[in-house]
């Protein structure tokens, strides 16, 4: 018996009073992005040569950023140049195909892409070259607001389904498990669960892959006959207010002429 009001009233009565009102929420979803691009083969042999020949250049002209493991190579050079900034028609196709994924992705995520909020402020895009042995240790993205990978080449051997032995599978890391998503001593012990914090995905060549920038992942060591080659990419928009000049050899900006988009400077 409840005395509300001075009046007595029984449970159920009570119980008909009370009003639920249900608001579904998502916190941190992760949604992502798959494109794959069929008929791109010869845009790969044009891109894959052109990451080849640029990859000396920059190497001999620009200082390495140490950065997910990774202390020499094109990738540890990131800061230094922009894949999307290179003159060619191969790079122009892969711009393309890049800018309307990004408008994709941000309709997926619930998001106009149209909106002044959601205009791009800056791209960082560079290239990985791995070969026999080598690998990106756990790292994430973040600032930025969405991330992507495109792969060029997988370096398998060509007519032949890759081998789990040839390696570089790109794993991904549940967000929330942070211990386990760190990889290596603090992820402790195996269990059967582990499908449910990673993912391991094969490179497939032609494929476009947009992510929040938030997720870790890994490249496992490589282990294949050529070279891996992949293009990775960190887009910021306006709304974030990020506290960075979009300037500079780092960035691609949308719309900016291409005749003062920087070329490779000297180290």
């Amino acid at each position: 018996m409840f005395y509300i009001g001075g009046a007595a009233k029984t449970v159920q009565e009570q119980s008909a009073l009370i009003e639920k009102n249900l608001k579904p929420e998502m916190f941190w979803p992760t949604p992502t992005l798959t494109i794959q691009l069929a008929g791109v083969e010869e845009l790969n042999r044009g891109l894959a040569r052109i990451i080849k020949e640029k990859e000396k250049e920059i190497l001999s002209k620009t200082r390495a950023t140490p950065v997910a493991g990774v202390k020499m190579g094109l990738t540890a050079h990131w800061l230094e140049f922009n894949v999307l900034n290179w003159d060619y028609p191969e790079i122009a196709e892969l711009r393309r195909m890049v800018l309307d994924g990004i408008r994709e992705m941000f309709k997926l995520v619930g998001e106009d892409p149209d909106s002044p909020g959601m205009q791009i402020a800056g791209i960082s895009c560079w290239a990985n070259v791995l070969r026999y042995g080598e690998f990106l240790e756990v790292h994430h993205h973040d600032p930025s607001f969405v991330s992507a990978h495109y792969q060029v080449q997988t370096g398998y051997e060509v007519g032949k389904p890759p081998s789990k032995d040839e390696g570089g599978q790109t794993v991904y890391f549940r967000p929330g498990f942070l211990d386990r998503s760190m990889g290596g001593k603090a992820a402790g012990q195996t269990s059967p669960w582990d499908s449910d914090w990673k993912i391991s995905v094969e490179p497939v060549e032609g494929k476009l892959f947009y992510f929040p920038s938030y997720v870790r992942h890994e490249v496992r060591p490589y282990l294949g006959t050529h070279e891996r080659i992949s293009i990775a990419m960190d887009i910021f928009v306006k709304k974030q207010e990020a506290l960075m000049h979009f300037g500079g050899p780092r960035w691609f900006v949308p719309g900016k002429p291409q005749a003062s988009r920087p070329s490779i400077k000297p180290r």
